[in-house]
């Protein structure tokens, strides 16, 4: 696209490659990222991340920004079975486009 594109291009410091975030690190981070996930299972953060996010900061965060709202409406303050399954409802199920 930045090829095609000169006006983009020149906006471009410099290119910097993102490594999807290793599993190991996933249930850590997340906790610290958003309040949904401090009491949350490490297993449903693994599974999420494996099913949805793949180690995507971007895709946790629009995993994030749908649950939270979804906890919000249901009165929750914590990530739960029920909210995950109608997040992916919402997020067209996590499958990869």
């Amino acid at each position: 696209m930045l090829s095609r594109e000169p006006m983009l291009r020149s906006r471009v410091f410099r290119r910097l490659p993102f490594k999807a975030l290793p599993a190991a690190q996933v249930s850590e981070l997340m906790r610290g990222y958003h309040p949904i996930y401090a009491d949350a299972d490490e297993q449903l953060l693994l599974d999420i991340n494996d099913f949805y996010a793949h180690g995507t900061l971007r895709d946790w965060a629009a995993f994030t920004h749908t649950a939270a709202e979804l906890c919000r409406q249901a009165g929750r303050d914590h990530l739960d079975e029920a909210v995950l399954a109608n997040a992916y409802t919402l997020l067209g199920g996590g499958l990869d486009d």
